[in-house]
């Protein structure tokens, strides 16, 4: 039976959880997948993605699973060892919820234009990450952690190589549409070759921003 405590508990374990994503959020972004170099798994997919104009991860099927196992059966396994089960479902719970937050988010900030002002600021974060600093702004969500760890950049506009600009900030001759030049702009050209793919995953590989 519940404890009468257990909704105190799980409403308790709800924010920690968000906040152990967002954590997490970083770390993995930051050492698993960058400073990892392609020495495993997920960071050899996520350089692709840094490397490629296609925006689509192969294997979000992969993070989803281990993301659940971790939030539904890791975090309440370990909540249940310390006697706090009902703390840990509310961490495991949070943590789900705050990862298909982070997963909407890039998502969007990849392939849809933004609806409000957090959507503009997190994006441009992220684009600086992508375009500029590969090694900097690791926060999707939020640039809170960049702030705390030291790496935070900032750049008054976000210069976006042609051939990777997303479609919802270009219109069809590949020109920033207006309401987006205040941020960002495109260089370059658009058509890609096999030596220009090459290049581009050898840079992301290398932790280098692409070439414009």
């Amino acid at each position: 039976m519940p404890s009468p405590d257990s909704p105190v508990l799980l409403a308790l374990g709800l924010p920690a959880g968000i906040v152990l994503w967002s954590f997490m959020e970083y770390v993995l972004h930051r050492f698993a997948f960058h400073e990892a170099r392609g020495s495993n798994y997920g960071s050899r997919e996520h350089l692709r993605h840094h490397g490629s104009e296609d925006t689509v991860l192969e294997s979000w099927y992969l993070s989803w699973t281990g993301v659940l196992l971790v939030s539904l059966g890791l975090i309440p396994f370990l909540g249940r060892l310390a006697g706090t089960a009902d703390l840990g479902w509310g961490v495991g719970i949070g943590y789900l919820v705050a990862y298909g937050f982070y997963d909407l988010v890039h998502w969007r900030a990849h392939r849809r234009p933004y609806a409000n002002r957090y959507e503009h600021m997190v994006r441009k974060h992220h684009f600086t990450h992508h375009f500029h600093a590969p090694l900097k702004n690791h926060g999707v969500t939020t640039p809170f952690w960049d702030h705390v760890f030291g790496t935070y950049v900032e750049v008054d506009v976000v210069r976006v190589p042609r051939r990777m600009a997303m479609r919802w900030m270009v219109d069809e001759h590949g020109e920033v549409l207006p309401e987006y030049r205040a941020t960002y702009e495109v260089r370059g050209t658009r058509p890609l070759d096999d030596d220009q793919r090459e290049q581009d995953r050898e840079l992301a590989f290398a932790n280098q921003a692409p070439t414009l």
